[in-house]
Parts: C-alpha cells; structure tokens; sequence
C-alpha cells in the first residue's frame, strides 16, 4: 500500500505546483496578449482593420484548439506531457516574439497557440485528479488554482507592458518568455508530487460510496428527477436546448467583453490621460510614438500612472477582489431563499457589459472636444466628403481613408482643419506621409528593400543629394533604424528599416503648410485626452458582469448536460468563446471608421438588447431546465 501524498494547509503539495505553473503560464500568455494589438499597429504599423482580422484568427486558434489539445493526452501523450510538451512550446513561441522582425512573429504565433492547445486544458483536468471524487476538498482545490490564473492575468500586463514602454518590445515579449520558462521549471521539478490519489487505499471507501450513493438514489422522490442517472429522454432535449441558447448568449458576452484588448486597449494607447491623479493629461511632442514623455523629455511615471498595456490589469484585479464578495453574496441570498436562477444571473451579466460600455459615452463625449488650425488648401490626393470630412483614396482597393475616426475635416469656407477628439499619431503620420514628394518616395523604399538583408554587424551608405530641405531623422523607430547627416546629405541604415521607421522618414517631408496643421491640431487635440479613471469604472463593471456570467455558465453545462457527453458541451462552451473572440476581432476592425462614441453604442444596444431577450426567456428556460436551479 502506498504513502499517501503529502499537504500543504490540507491540499497535496501536487495543488500548488499546478498553482504556479498555471500562474507563471496566465502571467506571459495575458502579457503578450497585452501587447499583441499595440505591437501590430504601432510597431509594425498595420492598419486596425488587418490587426483586428489577425488578432481574431489568433485569439478564435487559442480557445478552441485546447480541445484538441484535451483528445492528444487522452489518446497519445498523456497529461503530464501535453504540459511539458506545451509549456515548451510556449516558452520557445514567447522568446522568438521577442525578435522583431515579420518571420519570427508568425513562428511565434504558431508555436503560442500549439503551445496553449495542449497546455491549458491539461493543467486543469491534473488538478481535479489529485483528489479522490467525494473528496469535499475539490471546490477549494480548484478556487485556489483559479486565483493563480487571475494573479498570472494580473501581473502579466503590469510587468510586459512596463517593459515595453521603457525599454521596447522586446523586452516586454521576452519578460512573458521568461515567465513561462519559470512555469516549466516549477512543473518539471514538482512531477513527484503530482500524484493522483491512492486507487488502492480509497478503493473500498469509493466502492462503499457508490452504494450508499445506488440506494439514494432508488429512494429519491419524483421531485429529485433531475440529479438521477437515467433522465427521461424529453427532458435531456429540453437541457441541450437551453444550453444551445446559453451559448448564444455566452457569445454576445464575450464578443462585447474581448474589446478588452482591442478597441479600448486603443482607447487607453491613443485617447486615455494615463495619470491618475491628475485630470490634466501630460503634453505631448512630435517625436514620440507614445504620450510617455512630456516635452522636458521627463518620466510622467514621476507621478502615479499607467501605461495603455497596463490597464489590462484591472479587470483581473476586480476579479481577485470582487469574486469574495460576489460568492458571499449569492450565499447570503440563497440563505434567504432569494437566490437567482442561473439565466437569471446570466441577463445581469450581459445587462452589467452593457452598463460598461455605456459608461463610456460620457467618457467619448468629454475627447470629442474641438481643435482646428488654418490651411489655405488641401494638397494633391486629399478630397473632402459632403460633410467635409478629409479622406484619401486607397491606390489598391480604392476605398476612402478617413482620418480621426472619421473627425478630422476641412472647412473650404473659412480655411480650417477641424478635429473634433484626439488625432492618433498613427493617423498624423499617415496623413504627413501621403504628400512627402513622389521621388524621395521611391528612394526610402529602395532603401527598405535594400535594408532588409542587413546584418547586425553591418551598415547601408546612401547619398540623397535630392532630399527635401525639412528632411530629418525623427521618430523612435527611425532613430534605431537610421542617422542622417544633413552635410553630406548622407543616410545611414543601421538595421532594417520597418514599416513604422519608414513612415517616421517621410513625414518630415510632408507639404509644409499641411504639416504646419496637421502637427497643430495634433498637440491642441492632445489635451482631450480623458482620465483613465472612466476605464477603471468601465472595467469594474464589466468585471462584476464576468463574475455574474462566467463561473455559473460553466457550472450550468455540468448540470443540463448527459453525463456521459459533459466533455462534449464544455467543448461546446470553449467553442462558443473562440467564436466569440474572432466576432469581437471583427468588430475591432471597424474601430477608427466611426466615432468613439458610435462603436460603444453597438455594444451597449446589442447588449442590452441580448439581456432583455434573454429575461424574457428566464421562464421558459427554467421549465426546460427541469428542476436544475
């Protein structure tokens, strides 16, 4: 007969293995996640739309291959591999995310979501096999593992995105590498103590169970239908019905809550006054890609604040402090016979997102300030709609590009250059470079080709004795790529120039009358920037809508589903949260072609409009449930 395992404050030490395995795992899976969106658009410069579509391959590939992951350590690895095997996989995707060239961040992609898809499912089916199934310990087992999820999720974003800010990307995806390198060695040297328990010992204590549990269960009353083994056959259609609609539902939810690390991560980058104890937003200059330095070159970390990256951090933050408090009082309404339904606390939920994102209206309202500067005429290749709003024709598809979420306007009449919000760099640049001249177009982008095959150790010479006379090396991303000396009229390449660096290049070549406004209306509309403090309470009570949703929908597919098919529907709830996440990318895409405050509207109406369809199906949900609370 073998030992038993030995505990810790009444768990197996085997619990707190898992523990921070699975913590260290959250902390670099949410703190790249954090910077993925950010690194997209301002490093690599892509547009909203094409980050968001690979954003929602990428997200949709991580919540739905752990289902696979699930069927390959059944049948062929087993669990303890699949997590050494994914854990090693992640580590490695993590460390190549850290190199910022194009090839290595789709390997590293494709190692992150192979890395997940065997990892995630398997930590937590370890967890329930050290306990025995009767074992009373198994609830608070799985709540301490669940609170290392949330302290990963927590401190992932505070770290990677401080990183980032100060020291660059690199260092932010590397710190999530490392992280999950720690992960790999807590679980490789906790192996002996992940013991499932002892077959042998409890074998006759289960068996006597199982009998005891056999002659309640003949003597239980009709009333108690529901909890038997075999349940009639109409009644199971009936439970598979309403957990087809929760899924429905479950879609929507997240859809509205996953803009978490998409639009309103912009939101927080491009629109947010990160202080916290001040309304009034640091300056900006026109050499930084961020507002992280005010125009002395100062830290604004001087004072309290955040960095866009870290604002991810406050919902988990809500989680470990409000879930005490939503647990103790669904307790003390059950005690009292008050209690609600689980669609019940599920229209809450979706009723609290769409709270969420109305609080944001006034948020939106408050950056819709005005700033103008003059402009006699608008360049070659701008036009302007019937409303005055500014625009470019893409040479490839030959859609329109609006500036400033569709903002940004020209008043012939008077001259004007309007903004009517706050002007994103990533849209000033864009508009400067559209009218650098076309030659000195051509020669950067013969000298991006060329500075693609660079080596570290070597330099690219060119002579541009054609430059323009504002020509000058400005920009983060084009002082680590270039230096330009204006004597000679000599560009040296030090590294491959990116898409954000060549686009740095140009934009000091713009129309000088156009830049003068554009720069202008660029600093005025920075001062619209919002409190973060409109975040913080966005995040609160989407947070108390996770806490109404989330654990009793998972706990509900436990109850109505066939027992012999609960692996089948919880599948079927991880596959409706992937969906979720390519439809909330989706949405993303359409963040900056309509106002801040027209993108927050659809989820607030689409929101609610799900919690009032779903109330009125509360009723017929519940008699469908048969006697399932």
């Amino acid at each position: 007969m073998s030992d038993q395992p030995k505990t810790l404050f009444g768990h197996p030490l085997g619990l707190y293995v898992l523990f921070f395995t699975e913590m260290w795992e959250r902390f670099s899976f949410y703190g790249m996640k954090t910077l993925l969106m950010l690194y997209m658009i301002n490093h690599f410069f892509w547009s909203q739309e094409d980050a968001s579509h690979l954003m929602g391959v990428y997200t949709f590939l991580c919540y739905a291959l752990p289902v696979v992951g699930g069927i390959i350590a059944d049948h062929w690895l087993g669990s303890k591999r699949s997590v050494l095997v994914g854990g090693i996989l992640l580590s490695m995707g993590h460390i190549v995310m850290a190199i910022e060239v194009m090839w290595c961040f789709y390997t590293a992609l494709a190692l992150i979501i192979a890395g997940v898809g065997l990892l995630k499912p398997n930590v937590s089916t370890q967890v329930g096999s050290l306990y025995r199934p009767s074992d009373p310990r198994r609830d608070g087992a799985f709540t301490i593992f669940y609170m290392g999820i949330n302290l990963g999720a927590l401190f992932g974003p505070l770290l990677c995105a401080w990183l980032q800010v100060n020291y660059g990307y690199s260092y932010g995806f590397g710190a999530a590498g490392v992280g999950m390198i720690l992960g790999l060695i807590v679980y490789s040297a906790g192996q002996r103590t992940l013991v499932e328990f002892n077959q042998e010992v409890g074998e006759e204590e289960e068996q006597g169970k199982a009998e005891k549990r056999k002659n309640a269960t003949e003597k239980a009353s009709a009333a108690d239908l529901p909890k038997l083994s075999e349940v009639p056959h109409h009644v199971v259609r009936d439970r598979i019905i309403v957990l087809v609609v929760v899924f429905a539902f479950v879609i929507i939810f997240w859809t509205a809550f996953e803009q978490s690390y998409n639009a309103m991560l912009v939101w927080a980058d491009k629109h947010t006054n990160l202080l916290l104890t001040s309304f009034d937003p640091s300056p900006v200059t026109l050499d930084t890609v961020t507002a992280a330095v005010d125009a002395e070159g100062e830290s604004w970390f001087d004072e309290p604040g955040m960095t866009s990256g870290q604002t991810q951090s406050i919902n988990p933050f809500f989680i470990i402090t409000l879930a005490p408090l939503f647990a103790w009082f669904w307790i003390w309404l059950d005690r009292r016979k008050l209690q609600p339904s689980t669609p019940t606390k599920m229209v809450l939920g979706l009723a609290m997102v769409a709270v969420a994102f109305g609080i944001m209206w006034p948020a939106a309202q408050r950056e819709a300030g005005p700033s103008e500067a003059s402009l006699a005429a608008l360049p070659c290749g701008f036009s302007v709609d019937e409303d005055g709003r500014l625009f470019t024709t893409d040479a490839d598809s030959g859609d329109q590009v609006f500036y400033g979420a569709t903002r940004l306007r020209y008043d012939a009449d008077r001259k004007l250059l309007r903004m009517g919000g706050v002007l994103p760099d990533l849209d000033r640049l864009k508009i400067l470079s559209e009218t650098a001249p076309v030659d000195f177009k051509k020669a950067i982008e013969a000298l991006v080709e060329k500075s693609a095959d660079l080596k570290k150790t070597e330099e690219l010479t060119e002579v541009l004795a054609d430059a323009p006379a504002g020509f000058a090396i400005v920009g983060e991303e084009a002082r680590k790529a270039a230096a330009w000396d204006s004597e000679t009229k000599t560009l040296t390449v030090m590294q491959q120039i990116g898409p954000r660096a060549e686009v740095e290049l140009l934009a000091t070549t713009a129309d000088p009358d156009l830049k003068a406004a554009v720069d202008e209306v660029y600093l005025a509309s920075s001062e619209h920037r919002v409190t973060v403090w409109w975040l913080i309470l966005f995040f609160m009570c989407l947070t108390m809508g996770e806490l109404c949703l989330s654990p009793v929908g998972l706990s509900l597919v436990t109850k109505l589903a066939p027992p012999k098919h609960v692996g089948l529907f919880m599948g079927g709830w991880f596959l409706a949260t992937a969906v979720a996440e390519f439809a909330a990318n989706m949405f993303g895409a359409y963040w900056g072609k309509m106002t801040p405050m027209s993108y927050f509207t659809i989820f607030v109406v689409m929101c609610g409009i799900g919690a009032l369809f779903m109330a009125v199906l509360i009723r017929p949900m519940k008699r469908m449930m048969h006697g399932v609370h």
